[in-house]
């Protein structure tokens, strides 16, 4: 039996290879961490390595106000400016870091992890593993990687997955042309439906940009009144 083109998932696009920290980590090794391994944050974890908050540059270029942040009264951010000095003070990660940490399971799938990085203004999430300990960092670029997958790639996964999963008739001829992640259905099905579900799927698919769906149908499964033949012709986009 045919099966659907699988999802991708977080696991498939982080970064395994994760520079953290202990809560105890002084402030200026902190900084050697990142510009030597040239990264934006660094993952603070537990003797178990549990996620317990996160420490970015943004964290650390607060040590460069605090002259400004400790002489300024700011009525009407009280809250804030009090959190901003306590950083700007603070000289080992727990003073530091943002806690708790952002964190998703590892078979977290793609959408759902751009979904929380936009609602969260976040630009990393840290990855656990079952048990709850880190297992990698993925990146807003980490999720941006899918769009780089080749026409090629596309093509065939949409003609040799999608496609046989989607249309049982051995009457149903599709042409699938890709560009720059666009893909192009051109051919006739047997039912308006299998049109419709297919230009949706292969909007789905991890990579594509868009479709332009040209499919042709033999008759019209959805007008409860009495099948016809019709052609569509439309442009769904992103």
């Amino acid at each position: 039996m045919t099966s659907f083109p699988r999802h991708r998932i977080v696991s498939d696009v982080m970064t395994t290879s994760v520079h953290v920290a202990s809560p105890l980590t002084p402030f200026k090794l902190l900084v050697r961490v990142i510009e030597e391994n040239r990264i934006s944050a660094v993952p603070i974890v537990d003797q178990q390595g549990m996620p317990l908050g996160i420490v970015s540059e943004s964290d650390l270029l607060m040590k460069q106000r605090r002259l400004e942040l400790e002489s300024s009264h700011d009525l009407l951010h009280v809250r804030k400016r009090r959190h901003e000095r306590a950083k700007a003070a603070g000289m080992v990660a727990s003073d530091l870091m943002t806690s708790p940490a952002m964190t998703v399971p590892s078979n977290t799938s793609l959408s759902e992890a751009a979904r929380l990085m936009q609602e969260k203004n976040v630009r990393r999430l840290v990855v656990v593993d079952p048990r709850g300990r880190i297992a990698g960092i993925v990146s807003r670029s980490d999720l941006l990687q899918v769009f780089l997958r080749t026409d090629d790639e596309l093509r065939d996964e949409i003609t040799g997955e999608l496609i046989p999963a989607v249309l049982l008739s051995q009457d149903d001829v599709v042409g699938v042309e890709v560009s720059w992640n666009v893909a192009t259905l051109t051919g006739e099905v047997d039912r308006k439906s299998d049109a419709e579900i297919l230009a949706r799927l292969t909007k789905e698919l991890d990579g594509v940009v868009g479709v332009v769906n040209r499919l042709r149908y033999r008759w019209d499964d959805t007008d409860s009144v009495a099948p016809q033949p019709a052609s569509l012709d439309r442009a769904i986009s992103a």
